[in-house]
């Protein structure tokens, strides 16, 4: 018996939920766009022989899918290559990238006063086209006084720019319209409105279009993609003629002709997603404000498709009635993917804890389904050690079912109070039941508070004790989030074996590709 319970608290870990955290916050703050900006007059676009011939050596967007926009906005030179006579299509595009791109199509008016960016020194190559874009309201910095310039822009962020920077309006007319984009439910409130104006006027271009009805306004921006969303609101503009109608590219243009009437609310519909939300017409993304939760329980949102994580946890001074034999400490590691949505339908999290000195030595299989019911409360069910390795002995850990609620009350930008509801065996149940092997079924739960994108704090209940944590996230690019959680496990003592809290940290790496 004493290996079980010493497993049970390796379980206590709950690896996993730490690696949620980091997640969920991985990629998550960008800057958008602000309205207003001129297009540029035509003869503004005109530059020397010399550059124009040069751009004429470009070939190696020949064989790209934007291959017609470029075209004509490299003849326009409205567009330009790098000085090896190459375009490069398929390269992402850059914040001080974008800036340059749209000192170069359109002419940046400006409606405030020049701010001294902490991370664009007066040398730096891009510091003019930046100080214009954002002195004009076409791009917006950081809280923190920073601009990002080599972060990557995502192309609802480019949309959101190009659109409002060129004043396309939408039409209101409440004409419904059966399909749109498939994953819509992935556009970001501050970009449905862009999206919404945007496919009315031609000006929504997505190479993943023609087959899979999707936007992708997540992935980042490639220099095609630029290229064919600059021409397009040129075109809507009527600074640049439209495409041939036979032209191989027109496919890649949404076909505004059917949906030029479509309202936000259809596109809402389109997903199921209910109510129109309020649209945030703000210059900088909304910040994330990711669930507290604690460390050795559940909670019901999960990772979906596109997220994968990794991590591991350690405790010390486990009490000898149920440490591991021969150790008074232990490690566990792990790794999981999301599939599905919750959002959509519901979303599927799949993971493996090992515990041991190596990650073949003992591990489960675990399984959780999750569900979003709104922005802010989602539901669950888990299957713990759906499939073991390792476990030999008659009383090690044997399956864990869970149901669990989980509820996020906004009290900021990126604060919030996260609460937990749940039940489950297993794992769950009290240290007399574990002890008897009684299989029976107890409540769970945990609290937690969320100061700001970096800090938070939780606590919680197993079913068997208390055990608090101080989960700390850093951000390390747009898709990849880092949490540790240091915690002190079981602050009351397990019964029967003295007070015997205990020191344990987790953890883990979030990736969203």
């Amino acid at each position: 018996m004493n290996q079980k319970i010493g497993q049970m608290g390796i379980k206590s870990i709950a690896l996993f939920m730490t690696l949620l955290s980091a997640t969920i916050l991985a990629g998550t703050a960008r800057a958008s766009a602000l309205p207003t900006a001129k297009l540029r007059p035509d003869a503004a676009i005109v530059k020397s022989t010399q550059t124009q011939i040069a751009q004429a050596n470009l070939n190696d967007y020949a064989s790209s899918w934007a291959e017609p926009f470029i075209k004509v906005l490299i003849d326009k030179n409205i567009i330009v290559g790098y000085p090896d006579g190459t375009f490069k299509p398929d390269q992402p595009v850059t914040r001080a990238e974008f800036a340059a791109l749209l000192n170069k199509a359109f002419e940046l008016p400006p409606i405030r006063e020049s701010i001294a960016f902490k991370d664009v020194p007066q040398n730096y190559w891009a510091a003019a086209v930046i100080d214009k874009a954002y002195r004009s309201g076409f791009l917006a910095g950081y809280p923190n006084q920073t601009f990002a310039p080599s972060q990557n822009i995502i192309r609802i962020e480019s949309l959101v720019s190009l659109t409002n920077g060129s004043k396309l309006v939408p039409d209101g007319s409440p004409d419904r319209v059966n399909e749109l984009f498939a994953d819509a439910a992935q556009v970001p409130d501050y970009g449905r409105n862009a999206l919404l104006t945007a496919t009315q006027k031609c000006v929504s271009v997505s190479v993943s279009y023609p087959v899979n009805k999707n936007y992708d306004p997540n992935r980042i921006a490639t220099r095609a993609d630029v290229a064919a969303s600059i021409h397009q609101v040129l075109v809507a503009a009527g600074r640049l003629p439209a495409l041939a109608t036979d032209s191989p590219a027109q496919k890649y243009v949404v076909n505004c002709a059917n949906v030029a009437k479509i309202t936000e609310q259809d596109l809402l519909n389109r997903t199921s997603v209910g109510t129109v939300p309020e649209v945030i017409a703000t210059a900088v993304r909304k910040p994330v404000n990711a669930p507290a939760t604690g460390i050795t329980t559940p909670s019901a949102f999960g990772a979906n498709w596109g997220d994968l994580f990794v991590g591991a946890g350690y405790q010390n001074n486990l009490p000898a009635a149920i440490a591991p034999p021969g150790d008074g400490n232990s490690t566990v590691y792990g790794a999981g993917i999301g599939l599905g949505n919750a959002r959509d339908f519901v979303g599927l999290e799949a993971s493996y804890t090992a515990a041991g000195t190596t990650v073949a030595d003992r591990g489960g299989v675990n399984f959780k389904l999750h569900k979003l019911l709104g922005e802010n409360v989602a539901i669950a069910a888990g299957w713990e050690n759906a499939i073991r390795n390792g476990y030999t002995a008659a009383n090690d850990p044997k399956d864990t079912y869970y149901g669990v609620v989980t509820g996020i009350l906004p009290v900021g930008n990126t604060s919030n109070f996260t609460a937990s509801v749940g039940a489950g065996n297993g794992r769950f149940r009290t240290f007399s039941d574990l002890t008897a092997d009684n299989n029976t079924t107890n409540i769970f739960g945990g609290l937690g508070f969320r100061f700001s994108e970096n800090i938070a704090v939780a606590a919680d209940y197993n079913g068997r004790n208390f055990s608090v944590s101080l989960p700390l996230t850093v951000k390390l690019g747009d898709s990849l989030g880092l949490q540790v959680t240091p915690a002190l496990l079981d602050v009351a003592g397990d019964q029967n074996t003295g007070p015997k809290s205990r020191f344990a940290i987790g953890g883990g790496i979030g990736i969203h590709f």
